[in-house]
C-alpha cells in the first residue's frame, strides 16, 4: 500500500542538525526513509544526532557555517542532487534594540534569512533538485507577534516568511514547492537560553500561559515539517503553517 507520509528514496538536507528542531527534523525524517544530509557548526553535536537515527549509512554528515557563501556552495555540491531541504539553522538574540549593534542585527540576518536563501539559488536549478524538490524553512510565529527585545529575531523571521510566499509563486512552475513552519515555544537549547534569561518566574510562567497546549517539544515540529516534505503535501505551498500549541488563537 502506498503512504504518501513516506520519505523512502529521497534524499533531504537538513540545516542546523545539530541540535533543537533540526535534530529532530533529521531523525524524523531518517525514521520515516529518507537519506540526511546533515549540517551544522558542530560536529560533535552531529556525531550525536546521527547516532539517534534510523539506517545510519544512509546519512552523511557535512560540519560548516551555512552564513558562510563558500561553504553552501561547497555544501551543495557534496550532498548532490536532493529532494527536500529544511532550514532549521537559527540564532534567538533577544535584547532591547538600543542595545543592540549592526554586528548582531547582520548575524541574525545572516544565520534566519540571507542562508536560506543563498541555498535557495541554486535549489531553485534542475541541477541540484530533483523534481517535486520540497524547501522548508523553520520561520516562527514572531513573524506575526511582536515581543519586547524580539526586534532583530523577528525581522529575520518576518523576512524568511514573506520570502517562502514569494518563492513559491516564482518556483511553482519548476515544479519546486516552497513553505515554512513556525513554532512557538519550543524546548529546544534556544528556549532554554531565552527562559533563562527571563530572571523573573512570573514571567516565565505568563509566557508558558500564552499557549494552550504548553511549551512544545521539537519532535512536534519536526512531524509537520517532515509532512511538508513529502508526497502528502505536493499540493501545498506558499503556505506559513503554525505549529504553535494555540498561541496565534489567541
Amino acid at each position: 500500500m502506498n503512504n504518501p507520509m513516506s520519505l523512502e528514496g529521497k534524499r533531504i538536507l537538513v540545516t542546523g542538525a545539530s541540535s533543537g528542531i533540526g535534530c529532530a527534523c533529521a531523525i524524523e525524517a531518517a525514521a520515516l526513509g529518507a537519506a540526511v544530509v546533515l549540517t551544522g557548526r558542530r560536529r560533535d553535536a552531529l556525531d550525536e544526532t546521527w547516532r539517534r537515527m534510523e539506517n545510519q549509512g544512509r546519512h552523511q554528515i557535512v560540519d560548516g557555517d551555512v552564513t558562510s557563501s563558500d561553504f553552501v556552495r561547497d555544501l551543495v555540491r557534496v550532498a548532490g542532487k536532493l529532494d527536500g531541504m529544511v532550514h532549521a539553522a537559527g540564532i534567538c538574540p533577544a535584547l532591547p534594540i538600543a542595545l543592540s549593534s549592526e554586528a548582531e542585527l547582520i548575524n541574525s540576518m545572516k544565520t534566519n534569512y540571507f542562508a536560506f536563501m543563498e541555498l535557495m539559488k541554486f535549489y531553485a536549478k534542475k541541477k541540484f533538485a530533483n523534481e517535486g524538490f520540497s524547501a522548508v524553512a523553520i520561520s516562527s510565529v514572531s513573524a506575526e507577534v511582536g515581543w519586547p527585545g524580539g526586534a532583530l529575531y523577528s525581522g529575520s523571521k518576518g523576512a524568511l516568511s514573506s520570502a517562502v510566499r514569494a518563492l513559491a509563486l516564482e518556483l511553482a512552475p519548476k515544479g519546486v514547492r516552497v513553505n515554512a513552519v513556525c513554532p512557538s515555544n519550543i524546548k529546544t537549547p534556544m528556549y532554554d537560553g531565552l527562559a533563562g534569561d527571563m530572571n523573573d518566574a512570573a514571567a516565565q510562567e505568563a509566557l508558558k500561559a500564552r499557549q494552550p497546549l504548553g511549551i512544545g517539544l521539537p519532535e512536534q515540529v519536526a512531524e509537520p515539517v517532515c509532512f511538508l516534505l513529502s508526497d502528502a503535501a505536493s499540493f501545498i505551498t506558499g503556505v506559513n503553517l503554525p505549529v504553535d500549541g494555540g498561541y496565534l488563537a489567541q
